[in-house]
């Protein structure tokens, strides 16, 4: 029975320190004081530096957009084309990538590797811009859980690819399929 002395002391003793710690609870403001009301969310977080953040107060989650260079799907995919550079930093790691074998006897089959960010070839996608001058078109659609499809084919050929691109906060390309059998 001794045993359980300085256990039950140990936790007598944390838990006054946790109620110590407890921040006391604001008083609610009179009905007619609308400023101080204002003013009294832009002070918890300064109050509580150890709070949880929440949407509200996380720069992060609330200003996703603004924290990305191009947070427009529009804007970013001719950059993401033309700059290695915001390829090199857009590129999950790994990215999956998913390609058919055709080596083998009879119908191919699809092979899909993680590949590390160390070992991608650059530039990981053509440039949209010239893709014309080539013979080639793209397409962009967006699928149901959000990414965005971009499809680069040669048109009356099995020749295209698929770039998967989603919002992680800031656009990133995280699968690309060559469909080319």
């Amino acid at each position: 029975m001794s045993h359980l002395r300085p256990m039950t002391l140990l936790a007598l003793s944390l838990s006054i320190l946790l109620a110590a710690c407890k921040p006391d609870a604001a008083p609610t403001p009179p009905a007619d004081a609308a400023a101080p009301v204002a003013a009294a969310p832009a002070a918890a977080p300064v109050a509580t530096p150890t709070a949880p953040t929440t949407p509200a107060t996380d720069p992060t989650a609330a200003d996703a957009s603004a924290a990305c260079e191009l947070a427009d799907f529009d804007a970013f995919l001719p950059e993401f084309g033309k700059k290695i550079a915001l390829q090199e930093k857009s590129v999950a790691d790994p990215l999956l990538s998913e390609r058919y074998d055709t080596e083998g006897q009879g119908e191919p089959t699809l092979v899909s590797e993680k590949v590390p960010l160390s070992e991608v070839t650059w530039p990981v996608m053509p440039n949209p811009s010239g893709l014309a001058a080539v013979g080639r078109e793209m397409q962009v659609t967006k699928e149901a859980d959000g990414t965005m499809k971009v499809l680069i084919r040669t048109p009356d050929t099995s020749n295209q690819q698929s770039y998967y691109f989603a919002q992680r906060p800031c656009w990133q390309l995280v699968r690309m399929a060559d469909e080319s059998i």
